[in-house]
């Protein structure tokens, strides 16, 4: 019990370290400067934010850290979100164009389980033009989807290429698919 309260302690110490290394090259980025009172600023807000977090947010280490255990993974959901919503911005732009777009809402059954996942696809649908992620509720994720009128989208396609590489990431084995 007390080396699993050990870890847990540490891994909590890296993953707030990590948090403040993240903040402060964001601090950076924003000011574009290393004057010194603009770095001391940055580091201690960095640190103020990160241990913030760490004492008032619900703990979720053990899926943060499935995603930095695979970054290739991590890497290939990544660029297929940028595929898909690439793609999708140009049909949704061309329905709206051209007109005769209607929205339809869906109740989409979903396949990953760690919490963190859920939250992952949630947003990444949403982020997709044309989808809103309204509720994830059990194991249905609800959605509001632009169609071309009477179309049949690849809606099923998108949620379940990023639900796949999903599952992948955080070492679920994907039920019923290859």
């Amino acid at each position: 019990f007390t080396v699993a309260v050990s870890f847990l302690n540490q891994e909590n110490e890296y993953l707030m370290f990590l948090g403040t290394v993240a903040l402060f090259i964001v601090w950076l980025a924003l000011t574009r400067t290393l004057a010194i009172p603009y770095t001391v600023a940055g580091v201690v807000s960095s640190a103020m934010v990160a241990a913030f977090w760490n004492a008032f947010m619900p703990k979720a280490p053990s899926s943060m850290v499935k995603l930095l255990q695979h970054p290739l993974r991590l890497l290939r959901f990544l660029l297929a979100l940028i595929r898909r919503l690439a793609s999708s911005t140009l049909t949704t732009s061309w329905l709206i164009l051209r007109g005769g777009e209607q929205g339809r809402m869906m109740a989409l059954p979903m396949h990953v389980n760690d919490p963190f996942a859920r939250f992952i696809l949630l947003n990444s649908i949403t982020l997709t033009p044309s989808t809103i992620s309204l509720l994830a509720e059990d194991d249905l994720l609800y959605i509001h989807w632009l169609q071309a009128s009477g179309g049949h989208d690849n809606w099923r396609e998108i949620k379940e290429s990023l639900e796949t590489r999903l599952q992948r990431l955080f070492e679920e084995a994907p039920s019923g698919r290859h």
